[in-house]
């Protein structure tokens, strides 16, 4: 049966209540009512451990009644004190992270959570989670690599050394440069580095047979001794330090010294096990008392660390050294000239990567030197990652997740596998769907459950981000592959120093949202899309991921805005889901090819596709080799790869010579670009489900063998669209409705020669979830007899035991002889629908606005809204921006209107409501009676089961962002004691305007007449 707008709610309540039991108990709950594990999250920002404990309890308790799974609890301390420093009348040592006053929030927290049966995560550190206190010659805390260049004159035979004594000396190396040149650097100014900006760099061409490492030659007090060379050449000497940053993650201004907590808290070494090891030695020493580790073990889910926005000169540990020659065999020191450049933190220091960039003629050799570096770093951050999660699993019960090595100039799919969930953000992948397939790939290899995702950073949306904004970001992530998502954020709702209502906002109101019971649409609204998320969730929790086809990939350093790899649509029109691997991954042992099939027990990879501009190992062509001597299909598209070069490899002939031999396999087919779907389907490997369509639909796939239940998830991305989908099977089709947790078999598709064809109508961003089950799902009337063609007077369907399917037919200007065509050959002829009303819209209605404004004492910061109520009467539907009264207003509009409705029993007649625009969220009331959740995507609701004869009465409760009265006070307003960074000159982002609210747009009653088919 087609998906059209007014089909989501049209299953009867005795449905949803059987559907409540449906699926079987497990950590899970059921679809209608999922667990907190499955529930999303908000990140809970807390000021500093001087806050009152009550509130933070009563805020965990108010997430749990919103419908989240949990909070992750993130010690904020002011963004690390990067955002203003300590605020005045606060002591962040006293209150500092691993204090006794934290110590006892977080048991609070870990209490609070327990009472509400709700979950908790734990960031490590403060702020980010990337340090914790420490003292500041201790060797976990972060390390950088120093670099110094400077030119000799000829004949110059001795010479201090640049830089001597920054550090302890790693290397000192000279070289001649054949060319010099400087190069400016463009691009975005805005960098989290606190020295100044670059406008330039050197860039040397070396002479690689110049180098010389001449650390050995180094004296005591720093004096290179050196012969004569006699030579015209530039003559450079590099020289190298190794020191602790001192970097922190949390910034404390304070004189004492009687406590760890006066140096706030160092980054540590995220390149070595020492940094785990301070991490978990400083939890052990100062966080985990008995009753802590007991409430983990009942309420605590994951260990939390976030991006990397820590900075550098060169990423190092002290121990890399040693770790490259054990690997490479050869001493890096000589080569550190061309890893000066660019290895520092690629999104946070954009405009500082280096003063110079040394590299060689031949860029292939360079680039291995730097690839040999880049590996070894790998290694020793994948070192870091599992002596945190091996500690964080065996001593404390918990998971770990972590935004893997994101920022930093590694290949973030190398490490992605060692988390239980890895986690990416919308905020710096800016919503990509190809970036977030990036991503998931590897984990999902891996056999990893969960894939995270930091969601709702949005640049100057804090208090105006609507949900229909919201969920599209969230639909985006879930077509992706990501399963899990950890709202940005909840704040702190008490008083907090110098900072007035409407309360604590994290990030100076540069980003959204602040997720609480002051925005207006908490609980009229906010909570239905709670519910939504985590049903949609739930499914895709269900079972394993499965994709069609992997692109195959080796980046030294993956992009921090995770650009879209493959921009051609031909796989997304056909169908197919892909993902992305690096050849790193080829080497789990998930990845084993049988009967054709790489991972056939996890994601069932049908085909690997390589494209001309695809970085490949050599080690990866021989294991595609292998593969396609199993029968694996691999597509070459669009020409030769591109060889990534690495030590001990046998360079690149034995690339070219690799990469001849597997093009000469039988599995092995060679296509133009923009024809892989072609390639595909002609050999033999089609996707789990065909779409046609004139729109764009994302689909994920997921096969539950021990339910034997197979799920599509299908994303509409773009403009409202028709199509079909189709699929080879022979089990049942369902469709399941997020919005309200009601589930019902589908009564029309089409079954040919084994496959099963199901038509859909999607509005713009709506996504729709089907599922494909083997045997009758609990407490569901399943027809024997489905409708393979209907006429387009139909608007719906509705089930139940007692009629079976129910048409809702439309009025259509003429009788006429349509017919319903059934799976058993036989027809039912539509009756007369002339007769049935056409649609007419609502008008003059009267609108109470309940204005959300501050308190009197604006110092009040916990209050949540001080309100009053004006009447308004709309001959038509208005933003409020539009309205002089209300410009400048927020709060709850309350919109009344009546009409009145004569229905005719014979044809058992009623009627669709439809809201051809929904700006944020509205809730419905027919007669006093409150109406399912309405998906804003769609608009419509059936209202039939709700009308009576005569005046119907209907309420419409519609929630407004409250940015547009916050701007209005925004001079009265501070944070932490100063103005929010938004409004200030050097704010990075621009002030917003307003926004339009409340009800626009028409709202249409559409009558409809009952038809049972008898089936």
């Amino acid at each position: 049966m087609a998906i059209i707008p007014f089909q989501y709610l049209a299953v009867t309540a005795a449905l949803l209540i059987v559907s409540a039991t449906a699926t079987p108990n497990n950590r899970d709950g059921t679809f209608a009512n999922p667990s907190a594990q499955v529930r999303p999250f908000f990140r809970y920002w807390l000021p500093d451990a001087s806050v009152d404990p009550t509130v933070v309890s009563s805020d965990i308790r108010s997430a749990a009644e919103v419908g989240a799974g949990g909070i992750e609890f993130l010690p904020y301390y002011g963004y690390g004190g990067a955002i203003g420093g300590n605020p005045p009348g606060s002591d962040w040592v006293t209150y500092g992270f691993g204090s006794a006053p934290l110590q006892h929030l977080l048991q609070v927290a870990l209490e609070a959570a327990k009472e509400n049966s709700v979950l908790v995560d734990i960031a490590l550190g403060p702020n980010q989670g990337q340090g914790v206190p420490a003292s500041p010659d201790a060797d976990g805390i972060q390390w950088d690599l120093v670099p110094f260049v400077q030119g000799l004159p000829v004949n110059q035979t001795s010479e201090r050394i640049p830089g001597w004594g920054e550090g302890e000396l790693v290397a000192c190396v000279l070289a001649s440069a054949d060319r010099k040149t400087n190069v400016s650097i463009t691009g975005d100014s805005f960098s989290l580095d606190s020295t100044s900006a670059q406008s330039s760099y050197l860039e040397l061409v070396l002479d690689d047979a110049s180098l010389q490492d001449v650390t050995h030659n180094v004296s005591s007090d720093g004096i290179l001794e050196m012969q004569s060379s006699g030579s015209s050449r530039n003559l450079y000497v590099f020289s190298f330090y190794q020191k602790r940053t001192l970097h922190k993650a949390l910034k404390v201004e304070s004189n004492r010294t009687d406590t760890i907590l006066a140096n706030g808290s160092f980054v540590v070494d995220h390149f070595s096990k020492e940094g785990a090891k301070t991490v978990i030695d400083y939890w052990n020493n100062h966080i985990l008392t008995e009753d802590i580790r007991q409430l983990l073990g009942d309420v605590g889910n994951y260990g939390w660390e976030d991006s990397m926005e820590f900075t550098s000169n060169i990423s190092w540990t002290p121990k890399l050294p040693q770790a490259f020659y054990d690997k490479f065999e050869y001493s890096l020191g000589k080569y550190l000239p061309l890893v000066m450049f660019g290895q520092n933190n690629i999104m946070a220091q954009p405009r500082t990567p280096g003063l110079v960039k040394a590299v060689f003629k031949n860029k292939q050799t360079s680039d291995k030197y730097i690839n040999d570096y880049r590996s070894v770093l790998a290694d020793g951050y994948g070192s870091y990652l599992t002596a945190l999660r091996e500690w964080l699993k065996q001593d404390l019960g918990l998971e770990y997740s972590t935004q893997v090595s994101y920022n930093l100039a590694l290949d973030a799919l190398t490490n992605i596998p060692l988390l239980d969930a890895p986690e990416c953000e919308s905020l710096q992948w800016k919503d990509k769907i190809d970036g977030y397939r990036q991503f998931a790939g590897a984990a999902y290899l891996a056999g990893r459950k969960v894939v995270s995702n930091e969601m709702g950073a949005v640049g100057t949306r804090a208090y105006s981000l609507t949900i229909p904004e919201l969920l599209q970001r969230v639909n985006k992530a879930f077509a992706g592959g990501v399963n899990r998502v950890m709202l940005h954020g909840q704040p702190y709702s008490g008083d907090y120093y110098g900072t007035t209502w409407p309360g604590s906002t994290p990030f100076q109101y540069l980003f959204a949202d602040m997720y609480s019971p002051k925005q207006p649409s908490w609980m009229h609204g906010f909570d239905e899309a709670m519910s939504y998320i985590s049903r949609t969730q739930f499914i895709l929790r269900q079972g394993i991921p499965k994709f069609d086809v992997a692109f195959i990939n080796k980046d030294s350093a993956t992009d921090p805005e995770w650009a879209t790899k493959y921009s051609r649509h031909d796989l997304l029109d056909a169908g197919y889901i892909y993902t992305y691997l690096s050849p790193d991954n080829l080497e789990l042992p998930e990845a084993s090819v049988d009967n054709g099939v790489l991972a056939s027990q996890g994601p069932g990879i049908k085909a690997i596709i390589v494209t001309h501009d695809a970085n490949i190992t050599v080690s990866a062509i021989q294991r595609l080799k292998g593969y396609a001597a199993k029968g694996l299909l691999i597509i070459l598209s669009g020409g030769s790869a591109q060889y990534y070069p690495i030590s001990n490899d046998g360079g690149v002939d034995a690339f070219n010579t690799g990469l001849q031999e597997l093009a000469s396999l039988k599995s092995v087919h060679t296509t133009g670009s923009g024809n892989i779907a072609k390639a595909l389907a002609s050999n033999g490997a089609s996707p789990r489900a065909r779409v046609q369509t004139n729109g764009t639909w994302h689909i994920n796939w997921r096969e539950d063998k021990e339910a034997q239940v197979d799920y599509a998830f299908i994303f509409s991305d773009g403009s409202s669209s028709q199509g079909e989908i189709t699929t080879t099977t022979d089990k049942v089709p369902h469709l399941f409705d997020a919005w309200t947790g009601q589930r019902q078999p589908l009564v029309q598709y089409k079954r040919r020669a084994g496959d099963l064809v199901i038509p859909l109508t999607l509005k713009s961003n709506q996504t729709a979830i089907l599922a494909f089950s083997a045997q009758p799902l609990d407490g569901i009337y399943t027809p024997s007899v489905h409708i393979e063609s209907a006429p387009n007077s139909v608007l719906g369907y509705h089930l139940d035991y007692e009629t079976g399917p129910v048409a809702q037919l439309a009025h259509t200007a003429n009788p006429s002889a349509d017919q319903f065509v059934l799976s058993d050959n036989s027809t039912r002829t539509v009756p007369d629908t002339s007769a049935i009303p056409i649609p007419f819209p609502i008008r003059n209605w009267t609108l109470t606005a309940e204005r959300w404004e501050a308190p009197a004492n604006m110092q009040n910061a916990s209050a949540i809204a001080s309100i009053r109520n004006t009447t308004h009467h709309l001959p038509s539907l208005l933003s409020w921006t539009e309205m002089p009264a209300l410009v400048n207003a927020s709060g709850i509009g309350y919109y009344s209107s009546q009409f009145t409705w004569h229905p005719n029993d014979q044809n058992k007649v009623g009627a669709y409501i439809s809201f051809t625009r929904i700006l944020h969220a509205v809730q419905l009331f027919v007669n006093g009676e409150k109406v399912a959740p309405i998906d804003p995507t769609t608009g419509t609701s059936d209202i039939g089961p709700y009308l009576r004869d005569g005046e119907n009465e209907l309420l419409v409760v519609v929630p407004t962002t409250m940015w547009n009265y916050l701007r209005s006070i925004f001079p009265k307003i501070t944070e932490s004691g100063t103005p929010p960074l938004l409004s200030s000159s050097s704010s990075p982002m621009s002030f917003p305007g307003t926004f339009p609210n409340g009800l626009v747009g028409e709202v249409y009653i559409t009558p409809y007449m009952s038809f049972a088919l008898g089936i």
